[in-house]
């Protein structure tokens, strides 16, 4: 089993190499900044990133994560529509680290 310092260690790292995120509206990727990487009260690490759009409406299909070496580390495909008057939207990872036996 793991000790209580391992699961500290492992949403702390995850916390540490978040970097930033990118979504995809039709074929063009935008990169979007983290506007806050923290960890909850019941221990998920939770990466929130702010989408906004220049121009409305748009359609977001694809939200990713990328960590400090620019790797993927998770996508989402989705179909998030931004209307007119709407500055943009707030989306969110959410990541828990739980043991089980096999």
């Amino acid at each position: 089993m793991l000790a209580t310092a391992a699961f500290t260690d492992l949403k702390n790292y995850i916390k540490r190499r978040l970097a930033y995120g990118r979504y995809q509206v039709g074929s063009t990727y935008t990169r979007a900044e983290l506007s806050d990487v923290s960890i909850l009260s019941d221990g998920t690490v939770r990466a929130q990133l702010v989408i906004t759009a220049d121009t409305t409406p748009i359609t977001i299909t694809k939200v990713e994560l990328y960590n400090n070496n620019a790797e993927l580390w998770a996508s989402q495909s989705c179909s998030i529509t931004v209307n007119t008057g709407q500055t943009g939207v707030l989306y969110w990872f959410d990541f828990t680290i739980k043991e089980e036996e096999a």
